[in-house]
């Protein structure tokens, strides 16, 4: 199975083809309706979806037949005002159940320290986790203990297939006193997607991104997801349409969950 990689690198090859086709004629012979019509179905193949110069490997012939309908569990931070209703989308469109927990306000250690994620664990039984969290933790330097508990959320997470978004810069901070490294060290490059330098337009507060910018800012984490080398792959088709997002949960930023004993 071939699959199409680039629609211009083969058009550019349909060009010199014709070239090619026409150099070997004959100085002197027409070029006839019959050639151009000939020469116009070799361009044709060469464009068509199903040719191409890159074969297709068997994850990618694997996650496209994939008709798995996953349970996926997304929590996290404000962020997900935008990103849920993204990720909405996208698992409309492939067939899963998305279920959003929006916890305003939080940090790594509202998550570890509470039993809110143990409950949604429990509720939700997800087949695979995104977790978009961090940008609270952006200016704190107490970095062994927000490691502690990335670590325990790690734990509660278990053995589900997960990603973890990590906090984009945010314009009101311009420094990041290692938060950004500890995630990545402690969570593993694999599982890790910095968005630290994504440049998102803001709505008004200059904190939260556009409805827009976290759409572009969520395709940029799916193909990211889904890129040969991921230790863990979910089909995760495009939005061809707008969906009405449904959250599943949340909490205010004076929420502050049943305290793990």
């Amino acid at each position: 199975m071939w699959i199409i990689k680039n629609k211009g690198f083969s058009r550019r090859w349909g060009a010199l083809m014709t070239v090619l086709l026409l150099g070997i004629m004959p100085m002197r012979a027409q070029i006839t309706d019959d050639l151009l019509l000939a020469v116009d179905s070799i361009v044709e193949l060469l464009v068509n979806d199903t040719v191409t110069a890159v074969p297709q490997t068997q994850k990618q012939a694997r996650l496209q037949n994939d008709t798995t309908h996953h349970r996926i569990l997304l929590f996290g931070d404000s962020m997900l005002d935008g990103v849920g209703r993204r990720f909405y989308e996208y698992a409309q469109e492939s067939g899963h159940y998305l279920f959003t927990s929006i916890w305003y306000g939080s940090t790594t250690h509202s998550w570890a320290r509470t039993t809110e994620l143990d409950r949604l664990m429990d509720q939700v039984k997800p087949t695979f986790v995104i977790i978009s969290l961090g940008t609270n933790d952006l200016g704190y330097h107490d970095l062994k203990a927000r490691s502690e508990s990335v670590k325990e959320i790690l734990r509660v997470v278990g053995d589900i297939p997960f990603v973890w978004i990590g906090p984009a810069k945010l314009p009101k901070l311009n420094k990041d006193f290692g938060v950004v490294d500890m995630l990545r060290e402690t969570i593993g490059d694999d599982l890790f997607y910095d968005s630290y330098n994504e440049r998102l337009a803001r709505l008004p507060d200059n904190v939260h991104p556009t409805f827009a910018a976290s759409a572009a800012w969520v395709d940029k984490v799916v193909q990211w997801m889904n890129r040969p080398e991921a230790p863990y792959h979910i089909r995760l088709v495009y939005p061809t349409q707008k969906y009405t997002f449904k959250n599943y949960e949340t909490h205010s930023p004076r929420y502050k969950g049943k305290q793990k004993n």
